[in-house]
């Protein structure tokens, strides 16, 4: 009796049903390969394990025990530039590749990490405050505001990747000086030089956070760090939340050491209102994690997902 072959097969195991997305896109592609997509609901992933050849995990965490319910994995794909949702020290031992999706974003997360740092550099939420008042203290908001040329100042880059690197040519389009930190990243160009996480801290005027959150970056910034940075100066994280100790932050905000904060990601998402360290943090914009939105880029985030699949699957022989 012949056995069925079956067919390649790839799981997104905890599919965001709370967007509605229906993964038409990665269907289209994957499926005229010969490879068949499961979408199960949540609840039912665990389940269906056993089926895949490839994963895909949006939020995780997907740690050793799940990677041992799967019975001959080829890959795993992080639904996202960043890979923290996949245990890699359990992989590894595993041997079971991890991927990212590190093009589609590139563009977007720059441009919003720019979006935040001018909000925050101009004070943008103290001005639209004062704008709605029926008196316009100008001379108030002058003292009080601390604005400066954007050419008078020094942007600090952690994570001088493709995305931080993308974000400081863009801000030296509008006059800044950058300079980074990214103790992985090779020879970055002379408008872009790499120093110490200490001479950054002491030097630039704005900090942004571009990094990947790895075991070195979590916590990176603490009430040590942000005691290094210049006073007066402004943080904007646009990368992971957890790299920024809010505790720290909510105490540098409060006593002025720091001036102002933007932040697109949160160490909780979404953070809950009675133990939140950052509630009523005057001095302080939010985003709710949507560096990443915009029309193309949505597009482009499931052509790359269904793309990194399909290269796991004939990487292992598993496609023509």
């Amino acid at each position: 009796m012949t056995v069925p072959v079956r067919p390649p097969t790839v799981l997104v195991w905890d599919q965001l049903d709370y967007l509605d997305w229906a993964y038409d896109i990665e269907r289209s592609m994957l499926e005229p390969a010969g490879v068949r997509l499961l979408v199960p609901p949540r609840p039912d992933a665990d389940a269906q394990l056993g089926e895949a050849d490839v994963v895909i995990v949006h939020d995780g965490p997907f740690g050793a025990d799940r990677m041992a319910r799967l019975r001959d994995p080829l890959g795993l794909v992080c639904y996202s530039v960043g890979m923290d949702q996949v245990d890699a020290a359990a992989a590894a031992a595993a041997g079971i590749p991890v991927r990212n999706l590190p093009h589609w974003a590139t563009q977007v997360v720059a441009e919003h990490g720019l979006t935040l740092l001018l909000a925050a550099l101009r004070r943008l939420p103290a001005q639209d405050a004062a704008a709605r008042t029926t008196r316009w203290d100008h001379r108030k908001l002058i003292a009080d505001l601390g604005i400066e040329l954007f050419s008078l100042q020094t942007v600090g880059v952690i994570g001088a990747g493709r995305i931080g690197q993308a974000f400081a040519r863009r801000a030296r389009a509008l006059g800044f000086r950058t300079i980074a930190t990214d103790p992985a990243s090779p020879d970055t160009g002379p408008d872009l030089p790499l120093v110490s996480l200490p001479e950054l801290l002491a030097t630039a005027d704005a900090v942004v956070i571009m990094a990947a959150l790895t075991d070195t970056s979590r916590g990176l910034m603490d009430a040590d760090a942000f005691g290094r940075m210049k006073p007066g100066s402004v943080l904007v994280n646009v990368a992971r939340g957890p790299i920024v100790v809010e505790s720290a932050l909510a105490d540098s905000l409060r006593s002025g050491r720091l001036a102002f904060a933007a932040l697109d990601v949160r160490a909780v998402e979404p953070p809950s209102p009675e133990t939140d360290p950052l509630r009523d943090v005057p001095n302080l914009l939010l985003t709710p994690h949507t560096a990443w939105v915009a029309a193309t880029s949505h597009r482009a985030y499931h052509e790359e997902a269904a793309t990194v699949a399909l290269d796991l699957l004939r990487t292992a022989g598993r496609l023509g």
